[in-house]
């Protein structure tokens, strides 16, 4: 027998065995993502490190049961199975998410490699994952060997004398300073390894080095009470320098810190304000082992640059006449430029920016342009967004182009009536470009962004074309997280409108709208945060937005209204409702995330305001602050919603308490709640009427969603809301907390489908009625009579994961380590999808209508189980992909119920 006549015959036996491995299941788990504090490879991180990863598998009911993970200096030592640094060895533990390793310590400017490896539910053990590193930013002050530097206050004294004695006594105000640029050069001569560069400049900066811009962030860096907190963002700038000679630039904007634009808000009288300011620090290594700091100090220079006025609400003005080509190169002749001042700078703290920064996500080049006369067009691009337009033009040198933006049009030109009316400063959202006269000239503003979707502009040289503008869409980049759609059109449009004006308004910190105000207005924040967790990964964004309401609390406990503020938002619009954002979305982090640590680290003042709140309090009856805002018709008294959230508060601030092994608090607040409950029992709700308050649709769902009534009563109080809604013509008639309230109160009831109808039309008032008026986001009100780009009502979106497609987490096991399965099924609708990235792994709920029933398609992460719940079916009539990993629970309360271990499912539902 030779050789070929050898294979031939083993072939059907190797084939065999090919055919068997495929079909079996790898037994071992593997390791597919590493992350710490929620980033994979963070770079300039100033907090101790938590460890998370994902696992994957091909059978059900696969769970961790132990881990291994080793820190080492270097990637070679890990290599070698040698963790110099820590070794947890085996851990019998089911836990993967925020990992803090004991008696850790780490080093400023350090960086880390870091491996896992688990056990598995049959005690086998994985391979090793891949490494994978994190670095230390400056964790000390000390470490900081720069110096805040910043412009001269006044570039050119001779030119405002002479300017200053022809002003007339009544002439407007001067515009600030143009935004300076701020340069030096040095030379390295050895050869480099590594080197990073770690910069503030306030209100924002865009750093550059030899010619390039550094990294593709915007509006660095996210504006914070600049007092208490200031925020440094670290770049690895190894590929930018050169062995020889180097030069760093820094062009910086207004932004926050220097509000130059009158508003009602008062951010120009911010105790922070000052001259744009920068603080950088360089650090090379080089591959001999030495090091070199090249840091801001008195050596730089500084000149005004071709920015001649910046305003984050009124736009920006660009002169290219002005450019100073080459001034970020080396060799550049700055002998007329300034020396710059070393500065106080800004009273807070410097702090890393450990958020997702300002990004570019869309882009849309215009659906339509009308011509209005000669050089004067009206854009529309077919998206209200957030964001700019950039714009590329040929033309005589002077020749000046202004682009207004707006969300509206009227009379064939944009119409700003709607988001004007609160900055008293002119103009408002509009920018300005000069041409240099250079052949083919393109400019988009920095320093600025707007809300629109329609730009109107005026002196524009020639026949303006598509491809002369395309208009970008910006926010925190935080990554897509989750995805709802279905065979309802209407509904994947309001999806579509929720996500939008969720990115819409968050640019650095939840706003409400990208336009008239650009505050962050805690409301709006609370009541849209579990959208955002569903749709986006913006736990990090959300856990420094609430270190900024930490840094703006007073002593008493009281929060203002909008985060960060200069003093508004105290004496008008604070109040529970939007105050218990400092409670909620630290619980919804925990809820969604399993990250207690934002808990922890503001309990104490959590406390405080709920004491505050006690003081305010009239037996357990809190009257003060804003309600039920933007209401259809029926306003409902602002006492009953606001103990609402007080009630909330105490019983959220008692869990707390026992997360945090605080019995002694635990009980005191339990207590607490109890004693509101039993006042806003006896003072609002009649059981035998089944009655709460003025038996609005908002007081209604208030006592049922806040958790105010026992299950007995909560029904008689679900059938008046059923009647109130019926009596209103099946519309809603509520504002933005009775737009949460009311929809998951009747889906918790039973009555998902009322909910349902309450969204599924295009009449006024509702979701639906926008959108058949040409909306492409959510508005601030029913009516479409103000800004057209708010979030508030946005927790829609959340309504469909929990409810159409049935995703709910878990209090009791957060983070999706155990969650309900509960879909709705709604007659009108053919099929639903719905996925999350939960921190253990993608999770997944579809379901399709068949001839016979409805087919569900369910995946459990490993290491989680989840619940499933089917109302109004029968057992006989559920039919499974196979035993395995699926336990039926029994029928309960009209639902069956099953338990499903880890992995991907398949059911089919007889109608």
């Amino acid at each position: 027998m030779n050789a070929k006549d050898s294979v031939m015959k083993l072939f059907p036996v190797l084939f065999g065995l090919l055919v068997f491995s495929a079909i079996l299941p790898s037994l071992a788990l593997e390791i597919t993502t590493l992350t710490c504090n929620g980033a994979v490879n963070p770079l300039g991180m100033d907090e101790a490190p938590a460890f998370s990863w994902i696992l994957s598998a091909d059978e059900r009911g696969a769970a961790q049961t132990a881990y291994q993970l080793q820190i080492a200096t270097s990637l070679a030592l890990l290599q070698r199975d040698e963790a110099d640094l820590y070794d947890s060895d085996k851990k019998l533990t089911s836990q993967s998410i925020a990992i803090k390793p004991e008696n850790f310590t780490v080093t400023s400017r350090v960086r880390y490699f870091w491996r896992i490896r688990v056990w598995d539910q049959r005690d086998e053990v994985s391979a090793w994952s891949e490494p994978a590193w994190f670095e230390m930013g400056l964790l000390n002050d000390s470490d900081w060997r720069a110096h805040w530097i910043s412009a001269p206050v006044l570039f050119d004294w001779q030119a405002i004398d002479g300017r200053r004695k022809k002003i007339p006594k009544d002439a407007p105000p001067e515009l600030p300073e143009p935004a300076p640029l701020l340069r030096k050069e040095f030379t390295l001569t050895k050869k480099i390894s590594s080197a990073r560069a770690r910069i503030c400049g306030l209100g924002y900066h865009e750093l550059y080095l030899n010619g390039h811009k550094v990294g593709d962030h915007l509006l660095d860096p996210a504006f914070t009470r600049y007092d208490k907190r200031a925020l440094y963002v670290t770049h690895d700038i190894t590929s930018f320098l050169q062995q020889g000679e180097n030069a760093v630039g820094v062009m910086l904007g207004n932004g926050w810190y220097n509000m130059t634009s009158r508003d009602v808000w008062g951010f120009d009288h911010a105790s922070w304000r000052a001259q744009p300011t920068v603080i950088c620090q360089i650090e090379i290594n080089f591959a001999d082992g030495t090091e070199e700091f090249i840091i801001s100090d008195k050596s730089w220079r500084c000149a005004p640059g071709p920015i001649v006025f910046n305003s984050i609400r009124q736009g920006e003005w660009y002169d290219a006449r002005l450019e100073r080509v080459g001034w970020d190169l080396p060799r550049y002749d700055d002998a007329a430029w300034h020396a710059v001042r070393e500065v106080r700078g800004p009273e807070g703290r410097l702090c890393a920016q450990d958020m997702p920064p300002v990004k570019i996500h869309s882009s849309f080049a215009p659906r339509n342009i009308e011509r209005i006369a000669q050089g004067h067009f009206l854009i529309d691009f077919g998206q209200n967004m957030a964001g700019f337009v950039e714009l590329t033009a040929s033309g005589a040198a002077g020749q000046e182009i202004t682009m207004i933006y707006a969300e509206k049009v009227r009379d064939g030109r944009v119409d700003q009536s709607n988001i004007d009316g609160l900055v008293a400063s002119a103009p408002f959202q509009t920018d300005k470009y000069i041409l240099k006269g250079e052949g083919v000239e393109r400019w988009r503003p920095r320093f600025t962004y707007h809300g629109f979707q329609y730009v109107e502009i005026q002196g524009y040289p020639g026949e303006l074309r598509p491809e002369n503008l395309t208009a970008f869409a910006i926010s925190t980049a935080f990554a897509q997280h989750g995805d709802f759609s279905c065979s309802n059109e209407l509904i994947n449009q309001i999806q579509h409108n929720a996500r939008w004006s969720y990115r819409n308004n968050f640019v650095g910190y939840p706003t409400d709208c990208p336009q008239r105000e650009k505050n962050g207005w805690t409301g709006d924040a609370q009541l849209a945060a579990e959208a955002g967790l569903f749709n986006f990964a913006s736990h990090a964004a959300y856990k420094k937005w609430i270190r900024d309401i930490a840094d703006e609390q007073r002593l008493s406990g009281e929060v203002a209204a909008i985060i960060p503020t200069a003093g508004w938002g105290y004496y008008w619009g604070n109040g529970p409702a939007w105050d218990s954002a400092f409670i909620l979305i630290p619980y919804y982090l925990y809820l969604y995330t399993g990250d207690l640590s934002v808990i922890a680290a503001h309990y104490e003042q959590m406390k405080r305001y709920v004491d505050f709140l006690g003081e305010k309090s009239d037996g357990g009856i809190v009257s003060w602050g804003l309600g039920d805002w933007c209401h259809e018709k029926t306003d409902t008294p602002a006492a009953i919603t606001s103990t609402g959230y007080y009630y909330v508060d105490a019983a959220l601030l008692s869990s707390f308490a026992q997360l945090l092994g605080r019995a002694d608090d635990a009980e005191r607040y339990a207590a607490l709640a109890s004693d509101i409950r039993a006042a806003f029992m006896g003072k609002y709700v009649d059981l035998e009427k089944g009655a709460v308050g003025n038996n609005s649709q908002t007081a209604l769902s208030c006592a049922l969603y806040q958790g105010f009534l026992q299950a007995g009563d909560a029904e008689k109080i679900a059938k008046n809301l059923l009647n109130a809604i019926r009596m209103n013509g099946d519309k809603l008639d509520f504002g933005i907390l009775g737009a949460k309230y009311a929809l998951n109160a009747l889906s918790q009831a039973g009555y998902a489908d009322v909910a349902y109808q309450l969204i599924n039309h295009r009449e006024y008032p509702g979701w639906g009625h926008w959108i058949s008026r040409g909306a492409t986001t959510l508005w601030e009100d029913w009516q479409g009579a103000s800004s057209l780009n708010h979030i508030m009502f946005g927790d829609v979106s959340a309504w469909f994961f929990k409810n159409i497609a049935g995703i709910q987490p878990d209090p009791t096991r957060p983070g999706f380590k155990h969650f309900y399965l509960r879909p709705f099924f709604p007659d009108d609708m053919q099929w639903a999808a719905a996925q999350i990235e939960s921190p253990y792994g993608p999770l997944r709920s579809e379901w399709r209508r068949s001839a016979d029933g409805v087919q569900l398609v369910l995946h459990v992460p490993v290491n989680c189980q989840a619940t499933l719940e089917l109302a109004g079916r029968r057992h006989k009539d559920v039919r499974l992909d196979g035993p395995d990993g699926i336990d039926f629970q029994g029928d309960q309360d009209g639902k069956l119920v099953y338990r499903l271990s880890s992995g991907s499912y398949r059911l089919h539902v007889r109608d």
